[in-house]
């Protein structure tokens, strides 16, 4: 299969060598750890839509400058607290793949680190810093959303994308308060 032909390409390129002994080496090592450690079936209905995948990107890489900035001014701030919290997100959509590129884009931003991920219900914990403002705990979720969002704007099917729109919908104002004061 296709995981085996790109782990031989991964052996070929740490060898430094495209001998025929590295290529066999490569799909025997390749096949034994596609046989030792097989990946759960993956069930994907979305398609792929480059435009969202362009503006997922181009907002990642927003927030990385935005968020590496505020890394450092915090850095060289004289003061030491850095008002820090772990925060729970419930996600809207319903999807290993999207909660796992979900949790993926979010710890690459700086300032914040995905601690848990919850199956059942679909859940992240982040450790995040700078929680400053009016009402930093609602900002952070409302970033997971829109990154949410985006991931499935990029992979979601429509169904996927019209449940996710109003999964968030009915979700009344009473919900996100308490889903603000449990986290």
């Amino acid at each position: 299969p296709l995981s085996i032909l790109l782990m031989v390409v991964v052996w070929c390129a740490l060898w430094g060598s495209v001998h025929p002994m590295t290529v066999v080496g490569g799909a025997l090592f390749g096949f034994l750890i596609t046989v030792v450690f097989p990946l759960p079936p993956m069930h994907w209905e979305g398609r792929f839509r480059p435009v969202g995948v362009v503006v997922m990107i181009a907002h990642l890489l927003w927030d990385l400058v935005r968020s590496s900035w505020r890394m450092l001014q915090l850095a060289f701030e004289r003061k030491v607290d850095l008002n820090a919290g772990i925060i729970r997100v419930d996600l809207a959509s319903d999807s290993d793949l999207y909660e796992v590129i979900v949790a993926e884009l979010i710890s690459l931003v700086p300032g914040t680190v995905v601690v848990e991920v919850v199956r059942h219900p679909r859940r992240l914990y982040l450790h995040a810093l700078d929680l400053t403002g009016p009402d930093p705990i609602a900002g952070v979720q409302q970033m997971v959303h829109d990154v949410e969002n985006r991931v499935l704007n990029a992979f979601g099917s429509k169904e996927e994308i019209a449940a996710f729109r109003a999964a968030l919908d009915t979700k009344t104002d009473e919900e996100l308060e308490l889903e603000a004061e449990e986290s």
